[in-house]
């Protein structure tokens, strides 16, 4: 006789045993807490049989569980209460809430659900992976054991569904252990279309609960002209959820080994990162005009990278980069800087205000053999405080003040500075009824200097020697333009002319100033409205000048556009120009600047920007960038043409042309290539690169062919060929490189 208590109580433990037993066997991460949580249950079966002396419960006839989201489908389940054992038969599927779904032909388990055994296993994933296991055995609650299995993410072909699929991973046993989040293989092979091509005994790697796992990571190897052969394999280890230490090897036939380490650690409110290698080879120097190879010696590289945030408003930081030579970092694929940073600062934000003082270091990784002394700041201190719109009394405007104090020390006795300088401004923005914009803005400033071992142009009292030095310079700038709009049906037309006149002092031009950074100056269009168009503190362009200019567009509703703009300034006075040569501000008139620029259906592209003698209007300088997208085809060009530039080490023209294409041969195949030439007074190829892509459903392959002509001192000239493999939820494998080759063409 069926007890009704009995019933319910036991109805109620079957529902949720059988959908717990599925979630322990299946799923790794979703263990249902039947024993200590009881969610709502709902069951369908069509018939439900309560045996009250053997208390066995045996639900039949298309059963389906539903519980927290979780599917659990059988012809048949039964479970005996006194043996504690659950038995699921016939066309068993579980589906868990992210829709995974599980078949098994019949799944059995027991001791409190933490033993059981699936015969039949077959699993398809949401992501489209899927596995199978002739069957598997649930042990100890957190170790999932299956035999004979594979595991594929390839879709399986629609013609031919039982066709080996592109790529799989077989095993005669897979464990997976929830315990320490591992799932090991053994006697594992890796088979494409059915064939295996490679064989491991064992391996093992974090199952997807985990981010982070101590182990080997996946080795690399190669060959390069000047290395040989190379093997590179590295170690991660998991020291605590806040750091860890990957250490590497490198073993090369043509060098000695490389050994390498990275540390990264975090607090609550900092982050550190140290890096670093270290080997015992050779390199190419440039000495006298010729390459001379260098004896074996210790080579490495440190890089340290810091971040401290102290609280909401102030945050300090320590950049560390160190090369033991020029080509090293090159030579090695670490890096392709020419300049290294070394920096300590703290910093303070505030609203519109922020203030940041740094020290400061540099490694001059060129390989040109009279390398400029670069100068240790020490330190640099910045400030900038900006006032509310409107605060400034009776007149308005916001003002704004600017401090910093510079330190620049060279080694071998060579120039010092250093410099306190501070500015006030004012600034004002109208707009008149009559549509004219304009800005209204003051400055006024005042530099002090401290040089030692000054160095100096010739003629100057003070070529080599001490000095204090001071300045005092304003000026008064105001800019107004005038846009005129028309609307169009699908678009609008807009012209705007503009003027700037800047009234400023005329003062001395004092070489007893050094100029450590205002050399690089050159008009564009972006500088040329500017009251001042140095870059730096350390010259001021003094004197009144006007500047003008026009910038006219049509700009379509779709998004498409063509945009002109044109510009030039005028100096009222001739003599005591501060600018150099080559500028475009170096005479009374300065060059003209120009942008064109436009975008037709985001397909095709174009910015030109140039810069044109003021007299003869030839040009001083280019600079293009056009792409076109053509169906399939994709095309893009950068040129550049510019005159020396005085005042630094850009004497000669340079002209140089990059082009690149890409082409989609269908939706899984792309070619690809790019090529930069010199075309200036030693032209010739630099770099070419060319490749091909395959994105599959599981699997993405590329290959690419690179050619670099450079001097062997710069430690990246050869040929060099990549390979690389990509295999869905397995992550990347690829080669370092294959360099071929090398030298001077």
């Amino acid at each position: 006789m069926i007890q009704k208590s009995h019933t319910l109580f036991s109805v109620r433990r079957l529902l949720i045993a059988g959908v717990s037993c599925f979630s322990l066997l299946f799923l790794s991460h979703s263990v249902s807490a039947a024993e200590g949580r009881e969610s709502p249950v709902d069951l369908q079966a069509d018939k439900l049989i309560h045996d009250d002396g053997g208390q066995i419960v045996t639900a039949s006839g298309d059963v389906v569980l539903i519980q927290d989201g979780k599917t659990v489908k059988a012809d048949e389940i039964v479970y005996n209460l006194m043996q504690d054992t659950v038995v699921a038969t016939g066309h068993v599927e579980f589906t868990d809430v992210n829709g995974d779904k599980h078949y098994a032909d019949r799944a059995e388990f027991n001791n409190a659900l933490k033993d059981g055994f699936v015969e039949g296993l077959k699993t398809f994933l949401v992501d489209g992976s899927r596995f199978k296991a002739s069957n598997g055995r649930h042990v100890g609650g957190n170790s999932t054991i299956m035999k004979d299995a594979f595991y594929t993410p390839c879709e399986s072909c629609k013609d031919n569904p039982d066709e080996a699929p592109l790529w799989q991973i077989r095993a005669s046993e897979v464990e997976h252990d929830k315990e320490n989040k591992v799932i090991r293989y053994r006697n594992a092979r890796f088979e494409v279309k059915g064939v295996p091509i490679a064989y491991l005994p064992y391996f093992a790697h974090p199952d997807g609960s985990v981010k982070r796992k101590s182990g080997f990571l996946t080795p690399s190897a190669g060959f390069k002209s000047d290395l040989g052969a190379f093997v590179q394999s590295s170690y991660y280890w998991n020291i605590a959820p806040n750091k860890d230490l990957t250490t590497g090897l490198m073993v090369m036939t043509d060098a000695a080994p490389m050994a390498m380490a990275q540390w990264r650690q975090r607090w609550a409110k900092a982050s550190l990162i140290v890096d670093g290698s270290v080997t015992y080879s050779k390199r190419t120097e440039r000495d006298s005009g010729q390459n001379v190879e260098r004896d074996r010696e210790f080579r490495g590289n440190l890089s340290v990278d810091g971040v401290w945030d102290i609280n909401d408003k102030w945050r300090s930081g320590l950049k560390i980069d160190v090369a033991s030579d020029d080509q090293y970092l090159r030579q090695y694929d670490f890096d392709s800087d020419d300049v290294l940073e070394n920096e300590l600062y703290v910093e303070r934000f505030s609203g519109r205000n922020y203030a940041v003082g740094r020290l400061l270091a540099f490694q001059d990784l060129r390989i040109e053999e009279n390398k400029e002394d670069q100068p240790h700041v020490l330190p640099e201190i910045q400030a900038s405080f900006l006032g509310e719109p409107g605060q400034v009394p009776i007149i308005g405007g916001r003002w704004s003040v600017d401090a910093s104090l510079l330190g620049l020390l060279r080694d071998n006795g060579e120039q010092d500075m250093n410099r306190v300088h501070t500015a006030l401004g004012w600034k004002r923005r109208f707009v008149s009824d009559y549509g004219f914009v304009s800005v209204l803005d003051a400055n006024a400033q005042g530099t002090l200097y401290y040089v030692n071992d000054r160095t100096g142009s010739a003629g100057n009292s003070l070529i080599d020697g001490n000095s204090r030095e001071s300045r005092a310079f304003g000026y008064i700038n105001s800019f107004t333009s005038y846009p005129i709009a028309k609307e169009f049906e699908t678009s609008q037309m807009v012209i705007e002319p503009m003027v700037s006149l800047t009234f400023a002092p005329n003062i001395n031009i004092d070489d007893d100033i050094p100029n450590e950074d205002s050399q690089d100056v050159q008009i564009d269009t972006l500088n040329v409205f500017e009251a001042d168009r140095f870059p730096g503190v350390d010259r001021v362009e003094d004197q009144s000048h006007i500047t003008y200019g026009l910038r006219t567009g049509l700009y379509g509703n779709g998004g498409s556009y063509g945009e002109v703009f044109l510009g030039r300034s005028y100096r009222f006075q001739e003599d005591d120009n501060p600018f150099t040569r080559g500028s475009g501000l170096d005479d009374r008139d300065s060059d003209v600047v120009g942008q064109i620029s436009g975008s037709y259906q985001r397909d095709y592209t174009l910015d030109y920007r140039f810069q044109l003698d003021n007299k003869s209007l030839h040009s001083q300088r280019h600079e293009v960038d056009a792409s076109a997208s053509i169906g399939d085809l994709t095309l893009s060009s950068r040129y550049l043409y510019a005159k020396g530039l005085g005042g630094t080490d850009i004497n000669e023209t340079r002209e140089q042309i990059r082009n690149s294409a890409s082409y989609y041969i269908n939706d899984k195949w792309r070619i690809f290539g790019s090529a930069r030439h010199d075309l200036g007074d030693n032209p010739g190829l630099r770099k070419a690169d060319f490749g091909i892509d395959y994105i599959g459903q599981c699997i993405s392959l590329s290959m690419i062919g690179q050619r670099t002509l450079t001097d062997d001192s710069s430690g990246d000239s050869g040929t060099e060929v990549m390979f690389r493999i990509g295999l869905k939820n397995l992550g990347e494998f690829e080669t370092s490189g294959v360099q071929i080759g090398g030298g001077e063409e």
